[in-house]
């Protein structure tokens, strides 16, 4: 039998390839540009709303609310070696028309494998 943390890593990873998408992560501190966290392009999962549907099942009403109200998420695989995000971080969709900005409103970083950050 195959060991839990190794299902979900292979889960997760088969999720970025398959949703993925080029992505430029800036880090800010009080709307100015944190030198300490230079910008990093990379790959994420962006869902926002109305593009797809996301249902989680039970017990993760939460998550099923915050895309009904409005919000869209980004999913970064830690092994991106993106820092720490924070509330007021930017993401940029580099593969979308116009390249669209959004900024991070809440960041949930308790799963071992990969970052949620709530965006708007």
């Amino acid at each position: 039998m195959m060991d839990w943390h190794k299902l979900t890593g292979m889960a997760t990873r088969a999720a970025d390839r398959a949703f993925g998408e080029p992505v430029r992560l800036s880090f800010l501190v009080g709307g100015a540009v944190d030198r300490e966290r230079p910008a990093l392009d990379t790959r994420a999962q962006l869902h926002l709303p109305g593009e797809a549907e996301i249902s989680l099942g039970r017990g993760n009403s939460a998550l099923s609310a915050a895309i009904v109200a409005g919000a869209g998420l980004v999913i970064l695989q830690r092994s991106a070696g993106a820092p720490e995000l924070r509330q007021g971080d930017k993401v940029r969709a580099d593969a979308r028309p116009g390249q669209p900005w959004f900024e991070i409103t809440d960041v949930d970083d308790r799963a071992s494998s990969q970052i949620v950050a709530t965006i708007i």
